[in-house]
């Protein structure tokens, strides 16, 4: 049976207060229970529909920003933190992991094999919250998003029930958990597909905003003009309250025992603050990534929004529009909360290439398809983020609207100033499903419309599912997410 610890207990203690956020530890759960089996969980399902009034959350890595999706307040905390396992099929083909395990666990674990699973691109994020929100990996021009790779979903019902979702079991459930989010069941094992991996180049490298016209310049050029589905990157921008820090990070990732020449040159003729990029393990570029860009101690907001790449000139605009209205939005917030508070505020905005490459490498990798809707007809596109950070609930309700409006100004902008305008790479003759307005759930927030935004049609069907499967409503009465309203 599960372990249930007292509160003095070192894990009891890491579980209610290793958070990615802080807000989440504002809360306390009446008890705490860590499962390492499917039958555990059943168990725990079954004790909780004696007691309907009880609200309970489930507990992965702890680095959702949503307050109450993975933590919960007098109610009953499952947490996987004793589920981390990375278990080798004999074929080597596929691994089943714990929903608990991180991504820099489960990759480690698989190393001295020369294999790898394409997960998550900070290495402390955890397992089953990145894999049930679809996920976004430096592998995924080359094998698709992560949970195009999931092969079998070992689930717990409402009903207490156990089951195997795949290909040819609970289909439908199978397919609504590519990225459904967690009203569906309790996920206890992860079977994934492997794939080969030896040294990779990448890492990190830091740059003045003095530098920005030639940074996202970089940023713009490689989501139209690379080719190669070994290479990937994200950029990101930082303004702090306290003091003048303002930076840039970028993230560079490239698959392969050596740098092809001239790639990401664009980036490293730029003048440096620092530079971490090198020839690495997969493991250790996930840890080291981790470490640089999961800072906890604060209380965080994070937002997304997806907007088109658009080609030449226009993309170019539109990256720089895009960091222009952000800059000039927190320096006016910075002075008018200087003012009037001591708080410690920090906007990050952040900037996802999503090419072509990356949905081609889904429907080949994942022919059935996953709930996002994406297509390479649809041309390129730019998975938008920011994130606030600020330490005492006091700034609660400055940190929402800051990370409110932020993102409005971005679609807002990309819509007005380039209406009818196309993606770089879209295809004549691509329509987008009714309804259909894509939000990469791994970094919504609590009150966007993520399943609605997948289109009528696949919302519509998750609705039917997800009152198949829970018939009697356990969670979505009774644990927070994303809803099927």
């Amino acid at each position: 049976m599960a372990a249930l610890l007292g509160i003095a207990n070192a894990n009891y203690q890491y579980a209610t207060n290793h958070y990615w956020s802080n807000a989440n530890i504002d809360g306390t759960p009446a008890c705490v229970v860590f499962p390492t089996s499917a039958e555990d969980v059943s168990e725990v399902i079954r004790i909780l529909l004696h007691y309907p009034s009880v609200p309970f959350a489930v507990k992965s890595g702890g680095h959702n920003a949503n307050v109450g999706f993975s933590s919960v307040a007098g109610g009953v905390l499952i947490s996987f933190q004793n589920s981390y396992g990375t278990i080798l099929s004999a074929d080597k083909k596929t691994a089943v992991v714990g929903p608990g395990a991180r991504w820099m666990d489960a990759v480690g674990a698989l190393e001295p094999y020369g294999l790898t699973v394409v997960g998550g691109r900070l290495g402390d994020v955890g397992v089953g919250g990145l894999l049930l929100g679809c996920g976004l990996s430096f592998l995924s021009a080359q094998y698709g998003l992560p949970c195009d790779n999931v092969v079998n979903y070992e689930v717990v019902l409402s009903d207490s029930s156990i089951v195997n979702a795949n290909a040819t079991s609970h289909t439908d459930l199978f397919g609504a958990l590519k990225g459904g989010g967690n009203q569906f069941g309790i996920v206890t094992k992860y079977t994934l597909k492997t794939y080969p991996i030896g040294k990779v180049w990448g890492g990190y490298i830091t740059y003045r905003t003095d530098y920005a016209s030639q940074i996202l310049s970089a940023t713009q050029d490689f989501i139209e003009s690379c080719q190669d589905p070994r290479a990937a990157m994200f950029t990101t921008v930082s303004l702090l309250l306290s003091g003048l820090d303002e930076f840039f990070a970028v993230f560079l990732f490239y698959d392969g025992s050596s740098l092809p020449s001239g790639m990401f040159d664009k980036f490293l003729n730029i003048p440096h603050i620092t530079n971490q990029l090198k020839m690495q393990s997969y493991t250790a570029l996930l840890t080291a990534n981790a470490n640089f860009g999961s800072i906890y101690g604060y209380r965080y907001l994070l937002r997304g929004a997806t907007i088109p790449s658009l080609a030449g000139s226009n993309g170019t605009d539109l990256v720089s529009a895009n960091f222009n209205n952000f800059f000039k939005y927190v320096t006016i917030r910075k002075s008018v909360i200087s003012l009037v508070t001591q708080l410690d505020f920090v906007w990050t905005l952040i900037y996802q290439p999503m090419p072509t490459m990356i949905p081609a490498a889904s429907a080949r990798i994942n022919p059935a398809g996953n709930l996002l809707g994406l297509s390479p007809n649809a041309g390129d596109h730019m998975w938008m983020a920011c994130t606030v950070a600020w330490k005492t609930s006091v700034g609660d309700s400055d940190a929402r609207s800051d990370a409110v409006n932020i993102m409005n100004q971005i679609s807002t902008y990309a819509q007005n100033a380039y209406p009818g305008v196309s993606a770089s790479k879209y295809q004549a003759g691509h329509f987008a499903p009714e309804g259909y307005n894509m939000i990469f759930m791994n970094d919504a927030m609590a009150d966007q419309s993520v399943l609605g935004g997948y289109g009528d049609a696949t919302y519509q069907r998750l609705k039917n599912i997800q009152r198949a499967y829970d018939r009697m409503g356990l969670f979505p009465q009774r644990t927070n997410g994303f809803k099927l309203t």
